[in-house]
């Protein structure tokens, strides 16, 4: 189906591969915008890991409500289950993030570009999302373009993204 995502099979649950390929079907279907974020985004760019979660950076379509708490589709309600599978708004600051979004044709998982995720991971900070950036430069994404959108939309990082260089 999708042979992107399947190539990770030998490092993530089969249960996680399924929860993707189902949760974007879904998002798919409603014509929510989406794009896999997470640990197998990076897997899928270069550095296969194991994840226990789904991750999805979704467009405004997936809310009812976008206030202080977000508030999702009812049809969306049951698929999001806090760390197995996540749907996350854009981040208020980075609008921009909402152009590498899309619904798919043909069965595809729409994946964040290599820039749009080092943005989303230099954002989150956390040391495993550090060390995600760290092993995507290591395997040889394009560094000039990623260093060219932070320039462009997130210039605070561009010093972040220095220290992480191999």
């Amino acid at each position: 189906m999708n042979g992107r995502i399947e190539a990770l099979a030998e490092v993530v649950s089969p249960s996680v591969l399924v929860d993707a390929i189902e949760t974007s079907r879904r998002l798919t279907a409603l014509g929510v915008p989406h794009a896999l974020i997470g640990g197998l985004a990076v897997g899928i760019h270069g550095y296969p890991r194991s994840t226990r979660g789904v991750d999805f950076l979704v467009g405004d379509e997936a809310f009812e409500r976008k206030t202080a708490i977000l508030v999702y589709r009812a049809e969306l309600v049951e698929i999001a289950k806090a760390g197995v599978i996540d749907l996350m708004s854009i981040p208020p600051l980075h609008e921009e993030l909402r152009d590498l979004l899309a619904v798919p044709r043909g069965g595809e998982i729409p994946v964040m570009p290599a820039h749009g995720l080092v943005l989303l991971k230099l954002l989150v900070g956390r040391p495993q999302d550090l060390a995600d950036v760290h092993a995507l430069l290591k395997v040889g994404v394009d560094v000039s373009a990623i260093r060219s959108y932070l320039g462009e939309h997130a210039p605070n990082l561009v010093p972040v993204l220095a220290r992480l260089l191999p």
